[in-house]
């Protein structure tokens, strides 16, 4: 197996992981405020090692994706592509995920449960944006383009 082989593994390596922590986190934010009588501590255990991972997994996914570009020169379109839209994905986590987590979270340190709910869903509603621009970027980077 060459370098190029290891780096490319890692790369696809880190995406699953970087999806994977994402696609459960608004649900069950979501339904565990749903039930009422919300354990602030437990949902934070949960939720905080994804969006850690979800961070963490984002970024080796970009480095490698770069290092990749980088490998083999000019990438075809679909590979830049996807690359802006896998770039555009970790910001939106950065900035717009991890900043509504938080304001839940504080929310619910103050047991403010109702307040925390109109917050949760504007933390589901940017991981449907993500989640449609994993397939956009998937899709960039398997297709022929």
């Amino acid at each position: 197996m060459s370098l190029y082989d290891v780096v490319k593994l890692v790369h696809v390596a880190a995406m699953a992981g970087w999806l994977g922590a994402a696609l459960w986190v608004p649900g069950d934010v979501r339904r565990t405020l749903a039930r009422g009588k919300v354990d602030a501590g437990a949902l934070a255990e949960r939720v905080g090692p994804a969006l850690r991972l979800e961070v963490g997994a984002g970024i080796l996914t970009v480095l490698t994706g770069l290092g990749l570009f980088a490998w083999i020169g000019r990438p075809r379109l679909g590979l830049m592509l996807g690359g802006a839209l896998g770039i555009a994905l970790l910001v939106l986590g950065a900035f717009a995920v991890l900043p509504a987590w938080k304001r839940i979270a504080t929310r619910l340190a103050a047991g403010d449960e109702a307040g925390a709910a109109p917050i949760a869903r504007r933390l589901a509603a940017f991981a449907g944006v993500g989640h449609v621009l994993w397939l956009l970027a998937l899709a960039l980077m398997v297709l022929p383009v």
